[in-house]
């Protein structure tokens, strides 16, 4: 009997996927954690090709070489000995956690071991692994599977010795004249703890660019690879030899971190960046939760919050102790959780404070003295523009927060008005009519720092409309090279953390092709970069294109020190989600939302994200001569804004609503950022299609 292909397909389909679920359901989380993470992705589709989340909790290598000549060899088992140097696995993106090695003994002269090193970039391949205990005067060294007779053997790494982040493995043989045969070598994944499906996320995004859906998920991972149980952070002070990620880092099941490979400990600046992006892409704020609650549960009597968390637990930073503050403004924003900020209530009003209490009344700016610390960069004063930046988000916001637990006191108008006074005097004493940028202190006002800047218009104190806004735009461009931008307060270097908050400035003020093509430029340099983990997100670069990220501000010249799976890089998935599909909150938990496309040099984008009242998405297609179609979906009883950008100022469109065409006075026309002429109007809750014509 002949069976016809359109019967067998859907029948091989149905149970491949049938197949699939049973594996994923089948995962459990990192050894004894409880599962509270998500279980299924919250929009399945097409783009789930470009995740890099394994589907399983257990991973294998995807290839072996020769250590020496870089031969490939089999996979199914590898033998050599001591007169070679060594084998290594690739496992073809970022991974961490605990290796196990099943090996076999065929002959040795007495005690021997199979030394085993790790690195992130495939510039550190043999048989010393990467640095990352932050002692830098010593080598991370290997670890060693130790054997004296022949036979069989298993060998799993001592899970206080897991590895946070690497991609390749070393295996070389020590001591003793022997042989070996690798028969099996797999890992235990110890990041995202607290979830069984790697790859349930609660966000997703598309778009008719390869390269930029890529770099979103590559950002999704990062963001992962970042989350830790909280009793496998670094430890600190560093072991004397090797390493050890058994240090307790905060409170919880999971816990959001620096980084992967390292410091795996809580840093606000950090979190300034990867709680959006965390939000828009996994969808785990649960992580966030449990690391404010770390960070505030060390504050100091005088109300000062941390510069990082335990066990390092370090301090004097202004500018990070803001970031926990917006921190906390931008957890409850997406969570809708106001229990959380009432009972942390009294140690907010503590830190803010402490901060207003720095206040120069006769500049009318904060003076960050005694308290400097700050992300790494170079030329640290007193009156640094983006401490003042941030001080002002970090008074707006307050003022929103004090509104939301229903604060009486009146702080929340008498912050909004130290804003607005804090807002004139960073223009009066900052402003450089002349750059077209602000100066980046008082006593430096010729350097025009890219974080000042970038965080001027990002943050509020510059209107996204107004020309200034455009002339910062124009300014930090400037700065540009062929693999991103080179900050001028850490020069010969890229930091990508600065970087996440000028792409979103420049869409701020309108320039969405600028902020693609760094996006391009810089991060796709890196995803493309066959040296990388071609999967996550780099903490920074030189311009010369090497991996040696503050080599001389810090990191005791150490190249290999870098991580290559950094939250704080990871601003590319806000300002894709945020600002070019357009899709953000606006009120608690999305109770209110925006939509607010920007189309570059895209014809498609469509995305969607989960809060704890529903799904929210948006698609939306280009076409040549100007019209687009936009389909938008958001919980019953949530309303918003849209705003719907047209071609040309000088035509007249057509605007369509659910099939019903609007009066030509639909909305409000207003000329805003990049000059743009824009409608502006309301919108409600459920599904609806808007076409403009």
């Amino acid at each position: 009997m002949a069976y016809s292909h359109s019967f067998w397909f859907p029948l091989t389909l149905g149970i491949w996927l049938l197949s699939f679920v049973q594996d994923v359901f089948a995962q459990s989380c990192w050894r004894d954690t409880k599962c509270t993470g998500a279980e299924t992705a919250a929009f399945p589709g097409e783009w789930e090709s470009d995740m890099f989340a394994p589907t399983s909790r257990t991973v294998a290598p995807k290839a072996v070489f020769d250590l020496e000549n870089g031969g490939s060899l089999s996979l199914e088992s590898v033998s050599f000995d001591s007169a070679q140097s060594g084998i290594y696995y690739d496992f073809g993106l970022e991974v961490g956690g605990v290796v196990t090695i099943q090996f076999t003994v065929s002959s040795t002269d007495g005690d021997g071991a199979i030394g085993i090193a790790f690195t992130e970039a495939k510039n550190w391949i043999g048989p010393v692994s990467d640095s990352s205990s932050g002692v830098y005067e010593r080598e991370d060294g290997a670890l060693y599977a130790n054997f004296s007779s022949i036979g069989d053997i298993s060998y799993v790494m001592p899970v206080e010795q897991l590895r946070g982040g690497f991609r390749y493995m070393t295996l070389f043989l020590a001591g003793a004249s022997s042989s070996v045969t690798i028969n099996d070598v797999s890992l235990a994944i110890s990041f995202q703890p607290t979830w069984s499906n790697l790859r349930a996320y609660q966000g997703y995004f598309h778009s008719s660019d390869d390269l930029l859906n890529k770099i979103w998920y590559s950002g999704a991972y990062t963001i992962q690879t970042n989350a830790l149980h909280p009793q496998t952070g670094r430890a600190w002070p560093a072991p004397a030899t090797q390493w050890l990620n058994n240090g307790v880092i905060g409170v919880g099941d999971t816990i959001n971190t620096d980084g992967a490979k390292r410091d795996r400990t809580v840093w606000p600046g950090d979190m300034g960046v990867a709680i959006s992006a965390a939000f828009y892409s996994t969808g785990d704020i649960e992580s966030v939760r449990n690391s404010l609650s770390t960070l505030y549960s060390h504050q100091a009597e005088n109300g000062m919050l941390p510069f990082c968390g335990p066990p390092i637990l370090c301090s004097n930073s202004d500018t990070y102790h803001m970031w926990t503050m917006i921190g906390m403004y931008n957890y409850v924003l997406y969570s809708g959780d106001l229990d959380f900020i009432r009972d942390n209530w009294a140690k907010y009003l503590a830190a803010m404070n402490f901060v207003a209490g720095q206040l120069d009344s006769s500049l009318g700016l904060l003076d960050i003295t005694g308290y400097t610390e700050d992300w790494g960069r170079f030329y640290v004063t007193n009156t640094l523009a983006s401490a003042q930046m941030l001080y002002y988000r970090t008074l707006v916001t307050g003022s929103t927060l004090a509104t939301w637990v229903g604060d009486t006191t009146g702080v929340n108008s008498t912050w909004l008005e130290a804003a607005a006074n804090l807002q004139s005097a960073i223009n009066a004493n900052l402003w450089d009519e002349t750059s077209g940028a602000f100066g980046d202190s008082i006593s430096n006002t010729g350097l025009h720092s890219q974080d000042g800047n970038s965080l001027a218009v990002l943050l509020g104190v510059v209107n996204a409309s107004s020309d200034q806004a455009q002339e910062i735009s124009s300014c930090l461009s400037k700065n540009w090279t062929p693999i991103g931008a080179e900050s001028p307060e850490l020069p010969g270097e890229v930091s990508t953390f600065v970087s996440s908050f000028e792409i979103q400035a420049h869409l701020l003020a309108g320039q969405v092709q600028r902020a693609l093509d760094l996006i391009r430029i810089s991060w796709g340099w890196y995803l493309n970069n066959k040296n990388g983990t071609e999967s996550t997100m780099i903490e920074g670069y030189l311009v010369d294109g090497s991996f040696g990220y503050r080599h001389d501000a810090g990191y005791g010249e150490v190249y290999s020190y870098t991580s290559h799976a950094h939250g704080w890089a990871t601003g590319p998935v806000t300002a894709l989600t945020e600002y070019v599909l357009g899709l953000s909150v606006t009120g608690l938990a999305g109770s209110t939302w925006r939509i607010a496309p920007q189309f570059g040099d895209l014809t498609h984008a469509e995305g969607g994200f989960t809060t704890s009242l529903g799904k929210y998405s948006v698609s939306w297609t280009m076409n040549s001569d100007g019209s687009f179609t936009l389909d938008y979906n958001a919980p019953p009883g949530t309303s918003g804004v849209l705003v719907l950008p047209v071609a040309e100022k000088s035509r007249i469109y057509k605007v369509e609503v659910d099939g019903k065409i609007m009066s030509t006075n639909f909305g409000i026309s207003a000329k805003t950022e990049g000059n743009r002429q824009l409608y502006i109007t309301e919108g409600t809750g459920g599904e609806h299609r808007i076409v403009v014509s």
